[in-house]
C-alpha cells in the first residue's frame, strides 16, 4: 500500500504534465470513397462470412447424422468380437535374471 502511494505521488505530476501535452484540437480525418473499407466492400465481407457459417453449420448437420448408421454399426461389431477371460500377472513379477535361468 505505502509502495503504492509512494510511486503514485511521485509519477503522477509526470502524468499529469504528459496528459496536458497532448493535442486537443485534431481534426478529424474523413475517409474517403476510394479507400478500401467502403460499404459496399463491407457487405461482400458479411456475405461470404454468412456463407461460410452457413456451409460450416450444414456440414456439422449432415455429418452428425449419417455417421449415427455408421456409429450404431461399429457398436454392434465391438460388441460381436470373442471375448477372452480376464488373468491377472503374477504378483511379485519376474525379473529378468529369474526368467534366463
Amino acid at each position: 500500500m505505502f509502495s503504492c502511494r509512494a510511486a503514485w505521488q511521485r509519477c503522477g505530476p509526470l502524468a499529469r504534465r504528459a496528459a496536458y501535452r497532448l493535442p486537443r484540437d485534431v481534426v478529424q480525418r474523413r475517409p474517403m470513397s476510394s479507400l478500401p473499407g467502403g460499404s459496399g466492400e463491407n457487405i461482400v465481407y458479411a456475405l461470404l462470412c454468412g456463407g461460410a457459417f452457413v456451409g460450416g453449420v450444414s456440414y456439422a448437420y449432415i455429418t452428425v447424422t449419417s455417421d449415427n448408421a455408421r456409429y450404431n454399426e461399429r457398436l454392434s461389431e465391438i460388441r460381436a468380437r470373442p471375448k477372452t477371460e480376464w488373468v491377472p500377472k503374477p504378483w511379485p513379477p519376474k525379473s529378468k535374471d529369474e526368467e534366463e535361468v
